[in-house]
């Protein structure tokens, strides 16, 4: 993950936001856990139309986004599938002695 302060509070945040929502939603409907998260990934869908929509319009953002949906679709699986791998938890029998406690 990059070191950049401001991408990683705002990942936090969006983090926060959507892991408080997802139990909203769990408590409250009775959903099962893949159906929330898939509706979850459909609200993300969403937001993507509308927000490329809107910068295809000529609307008043000056920030240069050019949506390409095959491109960013993509970009957007990749970063799911990055997000959902398995860390691998380290061998500790194989960790080298840094000193004693």
């Amino acid at each position: 993950m990059s070191s950049n302060p401001d991408k990683e509070a705002a990942r936090a945040e969006l983090r926060r936001s959507i892991v408080d929502a997802f139990c909203k939603v769990m408590n409250g409907s009775g959903l099962p856990p893949m159906m929330v998260m898939s509706l979850a990934a459909a609200a993300i869908g969403s937001i993507y139309r509308e927000v490329a929509d809107q910068h295809r319009s000529g609307g008043s953002c000056s920030c240069g986004w050019q949506p390409s949906p095959d491109a960013d679709v993509e970009a957007l699986q990749a970063a799911l599938a990055t997000a959902t791998e398995a860390v691998p938890f380290p061998d500790l029998r194989i960790a080298q002695v840094a000193g004693r406690a």
